[in-house]
C-alpha cells in the first residue's frame, strides 16, 4: 500500500520544521512533533494554536485530511495571546 502522508511544513515562532502527516491522523500529533523538533517543549499544548495562511485557527481534533491540505502546506504554530514571557 502507497504511502499516503504529506509534507506539512509548520513555522514555529518563525522557524520552519518540515513534518510529514496522514491524512487520517488529528493535528495534535503534527503540532507535537513541530514542538519536540523546534526545542519548543516548554509550554504546554493547550498554549499554542496552529493557523493557515489565511490566518484560520485550526481545530487540532480535526484529521490532517478534513481540511484538504496539499503536500508542502505551509501552517503557522504560534503561542496564544497573553501566555509566554
Amino acid at each position: 500500500m502507497p504511502d499516503h502522508s504529506i509534507g506539512i511544513r509548520v513555522i514555529v515562532n518563525g522557524q520552519p520544521v518540515q513534518v510529514k502527516a496522514s491524512p487520517h491522523q488529528p493535528l495534535i500529533p503534527v503540532v507535537n512533533k513541530a514542538l519536540n523538533e523546534s526545542g519548543n517543549s516548554g509550554q504546554p499544548l493547550e498554549n499554542w494554536e496552529l493557523r493557515d495562511a489565511s490566518g484560520q485557527v485550526l481545530d487540532l481534533h480535526k484529521k490532517v485530511g478534513d481540511y484538504g491540505f496539499t503536500d508542502g502546506v505551509k501552517l503557522f504554530l504560534n503561542l496564544k495571546a497573553g501566555v509566554g514571557g
